[in-house]
């Protein structure tokens, strides 16, 4: 039996840059991993079963029995794959965990299946299932840009920085927010930081040099804020305590980066003493994909981890 890690992701800067013609939001967004994951508990079975540590997300009702429905049907595979899920992270956080759920997944029954597909092509064929699918199918920091399946070679300064993940315990469903966002005049760019705080990251894109983007800047905050006061007042607790802080994706789950892990632990400690967050958790934030250590992978992530 396989046991393989489904991280979760965070944004760290996030804005819409238009829409498709059959609805989809373009993006132009960037991400890194974080250090907690759900775990896949995977073995080869004759047909397929998903179940989950939340049994509300068994079988049908989870993405990852879908995905891999539509990969045996996509790519003709007769055998079939059984996972069991623990689920470690909240879910409508906007911290990728269904996703994630979905890409080690794909990787998994890719190696089983002995498919051997590269990651272009397993994320040609995820980006329908989800926008946020692509970004662990690749396996690497990354910004992107499309609806999510464009997507260029990270190196963030943050990468190693600790931090503190909290979650106010309400979950958002991202199509709703987005739709909010649709119907919300006057919104735009916002600056999400002060201007005192280290709201600036370098990131080197392969063949394109040097490029900032603000930290933290999330175009889908005040939307999310108005729809969930909880997690503006979380935020805010966040920001007073925190050198840096910013709200992930599509919500409801923030970030904070501290000097070190005991500010980390200690900021934690009191957000939920406080009553502002119902889930937290401190640790660091991860340039590649935990699967590059333990395998098994695309057969051309080895690009990424050079």
């Amino acid at each position: 039996m396989l046991k393989l890690p489904a991280p979760a992701k965070i944004n760290l800067h996030l804005t819409v840059t238009g829409k498709t013609t059959n609805g989809y939001h373009t993006l132009d967004t960037s991400f890194t991993y974080v250090d907690i994951s759900d775990l896949l508990f995977i073995e080869s079975a004759s047909d397929l079963h998903v179940t989950c540590s939340d049994p509300g997300l068994n079988n049908r009702n989870n993405l990852v029995f879908r995905v891999l429905d539509a990969m045996r049907n996509t790519f003709n595979v007769k055998q079939g794959i059984k996972i069991h899920i623990e689920k470690n992270l909240p879910v409508q956080a906007g911290l990728g965990g269904g996703s994630s759920d979905a890409a080690t997944a794909i990787i998994a029954a890719n190696a089983l299946w002995s498919l051997n597909l590269d990651s272009k092509t397993l994320i040609e064929f995820a980006t329908p299932f989800g926008a946020d699918i692509p970004c662990f199918l690749f396996g690497h920091a990354s910004r992107a840009t499309g609806v999510g399946e464009c997507l260029e070679l990270l190196d963030p300064a943050i990468a190693g920085a600790d931090l503190v993940l909290a979650h106010p315990g309400i979950g958002l469903s991202t199509a709703d927010v987005f739709s909010n966002y649709d119907r919300t005049p006057g919104i735009g760019a916002l600056q999400l930081t002060p201007s005192s705080a280290e709201d600036t990251i370098r990131a080197g894109f392969t063949g394109d040099g040097d490029i900032r983007f603000a930290l933290g800047k999330n175009v889908l905050e005040n939307v999310a804020c108005g729809m969930c006061p909880e997690l503006a007042i979380l935020l805010e607790a966040m920001r007073n305590q925190a050198k840096c802080a910013w709200m992930s994706g599509s919500g409801t789950a923030c970030v904070a980066l501290t000097e070190n892990a005991e500010d980390a632990r200690r900021l934690a400690r009191r957000l939920k003493q406080d009553g502002f967050a119902a889930w937290t958790h401190t640790g660091r934030a991860l340039s590649c994909h935990p699967l590059q250590a333990i395998g098994p992978e695309p057969k051309d992530w080895g690009v990424a981890k050079r």
